[in-house]
């Protein structure tokens, strides 16, 4: 039932707020932004049209998490300039009440107005800060601003179209999230806080209109050479490397980003080959190359990402040495005290191993972010053995993550590659290597290797049950770049 009814100020078509916290809308017909007051409906400017960008939901969607009910109203769509992203305004309780709700990363991240709690000034914030909200202690992840490129349906306020705002994400305890939103910066804000949701827990019920774009979900056109790749990931992706030009495009916007020459040899784990590790099925959607520069000389290495419904993404990354298994780790559970020398995790010290530039060289497949071929992070490993906490600083965000060694063999059972192919091949010596992960150059496995490679798997599964797919057909890294396997586990 309406709260509020009228006619639009700018072509006078019908105008109805459903929501009591709503104090604007979207006209539907001519996209003007039509804001409610005392003294009637108002006509604030009209909105650019709605970049179709990728998400698993829509406005006139219901969604339910863990029984709760509540139904997509509205949605703002920001962009830091490299490309947009959507956050969806939500109704709970039949509009008792409302909040925020975004995907990132394989999660969503679902936020309430928490009314009434201090907040530091937005100049004064930094990375990896620690903030209390309440009884809650939380750390800073990201801290910047964005434009608001466009909205849709019902907003709970009145944002001009083209308006820059600026805000702060923070992280804490056992996946606490926080959001504060600093509007204008002229000195008013308000405190979200809600929590990170595995995708599995939210059921969502299509009720709102999919753009043709999400309606063909099996292939994405490569706007620079007409190919058409499949598409892995559903509606999760951002930017794609294209397999047969090696152009790097926005997904959402058709438009090509970067120009890089085709792949020169097929990855060593196929884009599009699905594995399981630790009873959790992946798929590998993306490869890219990386480098940095030490002591004058540039060294590269290999990282593969992957996706499980349920637990978001992972990386396998191969050096010249090894293989490795990253995963990411909550800041809020880090003890940063002797950084940059140190840091505490799970009880453990790592020390600081090295830091340099991370720069990104050659992107294929699918990855979830507004990747730049030649974009760079500042990076440092603190190690622990041969364990490894990692830091990514770009700008305005920061992200950690934990790998550890996992041998070649175990990859290639995971993935139905071959033991002996090249993935199994270093430059350098040591772990992981054809040699040293005990397999012999005819592929012949010993019994106590396998029982040794068994135990590892297991290892593998117990450091990401809490953060879901079937072999491949057996394509191995010499052969097409995607492999056998089509789809993605777990799409619409």
């Amino acid at each position: 039932m309406a709260i509020a009814t009228g006619s639009c100020p700018s072509c006078g078509a019908p105008i109805e707020f459903g929501l009591g916290a709503s104090i604007a809308k979207v006209c539907e017909f001519c996209n003007a932004t039509v804001v409610r007051s005392d003294r009637g409906l108002e006509n604030l400017g009209k909105v650019a049209a709605i970049a179709e960008v990728p998400s698993l939901i829509a406005v006139g969607d219901t969604c339910a998490i863990d029984g709760r009910q509540m139904e997509v109203v509205g949605r703002v769509q920001l962009d830091h300039g490299a490309g947009p992203w959507d956050e969806y305004y939500v109704a709970f309780d039949y509009g008792q009440s409302w909040g925020w709700l975004a995907y990132a990363e394989g999660h969503y991240i679902l936020t309430t107005k928490a009314p009434g709690l201090a907040a530091p000034p937005f100049q004064s914030l930094q990375l990896e800060q620690d903030v209390q909200l309440g009884s809650t202690v939380y750390r800073v992840t990201e801290v910047k601003t964005a434009r608001v490129a466009s909205a849709q349906g019902e907003q709970p306020s009145a944002d001009r179209p083209g308006a820059t705002r600026y805000y702060a994400d923070l992280l804490g305890p056992d996946g606490a999230y926080a959001t504060i939103d600093y509007g204008d910066n002229t000195g008013q804000y308000e405190v979200f806080t809600g929590w990170v949701v595995a995708e599995t827990r939210i059921q969502v019920t299509q009720g709102g209109p999919r753009s043709v774009s999400k309606i063909k979900t099996n292939m994405i056109r490569c706007p620079n050479c007409g190919g058409d790749v499949p598409k892995l990931n559903g509606e999760r992706s951002k930017r794609l490397g294209c397999p047969y030009c090696g152009a790097v495009s926005d997904i959402a916007l058709q438009q090509v980003v970067a120009q890089q020459e085709a792949a020169a040899q097929a990855p060593e784990i196929p884009i599009g080959a699905q594995g399981t590790l630790g009873e959790q099925p992946y798929l590998c959607i993306a490869y890219i190359r990386r480098s940095a520069l030490f002591d004058g000389e540039r060294f590269s290495w290999d990282e593969y990402l992957v996706f499980g419904v349920g637990v978001g993404y992972r990386w396998l990354v191969k050096d010249e040495a090894s293989w490795m298994w990253a995963e990411p780790v909550n800041l809020a559970d880090l003890d940063l005290a002797q950084q940059p020398a140190r840091v505490r995790w799970g009880g453990r010290t790592f020390n600081r191993r090295n830091s340099q530039q991370a720069r990104v060289d050659y992107v294929l497949g699918e990855v979830f972010w507004q990747v730049e071929v030649g974009e760079t992070t500042r990076a440092a490993d603190f190690a622990d053995g041969k364990d490894i906490l990692s830091r990514e600083e770009g700008p305005g965000e920061v992200r950690w993550s934990f790998s550890h060694p996992v041998p070649w063999p175990v990859l290639a059972a995971a993935f139905q590659l071959p033991p002996d192919g090249p993935g199994g091949h270093f430059v350098g010596g040591g772990g992981g290597g054809a040699e040293s992960g005990g397999v012999s150059r005819n592929g012949m496995v010993t019994l106590v290797v396998i029982l040794i490679l068994l135990a590892i798997v297991c290892a593998v599964g117990g450091t990401c049950s809490d953060t879901s797919g079937t072999g491949s057909s057996g394509v191995g890294a010499t052969g097409a770049i995607f492999g056998g396997s089509s789809g993605y586990i777990g799409g619409k």
